[in-house]
């Protein structure tokens, strides 16, 4: 999720549960610690073509996460000395748990046992910048602005945490019920002559998965693959359409892809992408360019470039990766 949803959570879940019992220290010691684990992103600082993989690896890693609390907690004691350091590193675990959870439900994944494996689970319930849930959680604060209703912010931190949980229980059940709309549209599909560019309508396809969209819980996007053909579909949960929008080739077989893939930058991308379109363009010198992109991040209700794009240069004797 974003910094001001990450920051919501811990302040939501100071002032609803912890301000009265540990003391207004809770609430910056939470806003902080539940931006903790985004430390990773101090790979972007060095520019390389790794910044985008080392994303939410050693900063979320389970393994390191409490190093990354218990040196927090005992830089915080300069600022708090009141609290205990065991009261300190308490409140950043929790802060930690609490950002890799709502990171888990937006679909770029997690890399929780890192360095041990490089695994990314995702729940993909939830765009990666929500207004519904961001609203959710300033709702307290801004309520509690009312002089009137401000003693009552620790039950309206716990109302909203409340609507919180509910409101991922409904992006969960809508998520399900777009998968139900993909895999119905995808089994109803006829079949095609060899050579058009749909589906050949011959048994499941090779890959099928739905991500979230910005602009509401119900907007889905549907990515279907069958050999080197991606179908695209926004899909409306509420109202049970299925529109296909886009169809994009894939040139995974093409040999100058094989070696862009085989350089240490694009091996990691390949297991990195959970659906890479691969396309080569022709170059004069006898050189090819070679880029791939993730379906992952190409949002339909945008129509906004795709994002995360990867260019190589393949040419005798090498790859060299020109552009990210």
């Amino acid at each position: 999720m974003d910094p001001v949803t990450h920051t919501l959570t811990g302040v939501t879940a100071a002032n609803g549960w912890f301000r009265r019992r540990i003391g207004p220290e809770a609430v910056p010691i939470l806003a902080v610690a539940a931006n903790l684990p985004d430390l990773d992103g101090a790979s972007y600082l060095g520019g390389g073509p790794y910044a985008l993989i080392l994303r939410r690896t050693f900063g979320h890693s389970i393994f390191l996460i409490p190093v990354w609390c218990a040196l927090f907690a005992l830089a915080a004691g300069w600022i708090f000395p009141r609290l205990r350091f065991r009261t300190r590193f308490a409140l950043a675990l929790f802060g930690c748990a609490m950002h890799l959870l709502f990171d888990l439900i937006n679909s770029f994944g997690v890399v929780v046992l890192w360095p041990f494996s490089d695994w990314r689970p995702e729940l993909a319930i939830v765009f990666i910048v929500d207004f519904v849930l961001t609203g959710l959680l300033a709702a307290p604060l801004l309520l509690a602005l009312s002089k009137r209703l401000r003693p009552r912010l620790a039950a309206l931190s716990r109302a909203s945490c409340a609507a919180v949980v509910l409101y991922l229980a409904l992006c969960g059940l809508s998520r399900a019920r777009a998968m139900q709309f993909l895999d119905a549209n995808v089994e109803a599909a006829p079949a095609y002559a060899p050579g058009e560019s749909v589906r050949a309508g011959h048994g499941p396809p090779e890959f099928s998965y739905v991500f979230p969209e910005p602009l509401g819980p119900h907007r889905w996007r549907g990515v279907v693959r069958d050999d080197d053909l991606y179908r695209l579909y926004l899909i409306d949960s509420i109202r049970g359409s299925v529109e296909r929008v886009e169809e994009m080739r894939t040139f995974d077989d093409d040999p100058r892809v094989a070696s862009a893939k085989r350089s240490p930058v694009g091996a990691k991308l390949d297991r990195f992408f959970k659906a890479p379109v691969w396309t080569v363009t022709e170059g004069s010198d006898g050189a090819a360019t070679v880029s791939v992109s993730d379906l992952r991040f190409r949002t339909l209700v945008l129509h906004r470039k795709a994002i995360f794009e990867y260019v190589f240069r393949v040419r005798e004797g090498g790859v060299d990766v020109v552009g990210w």
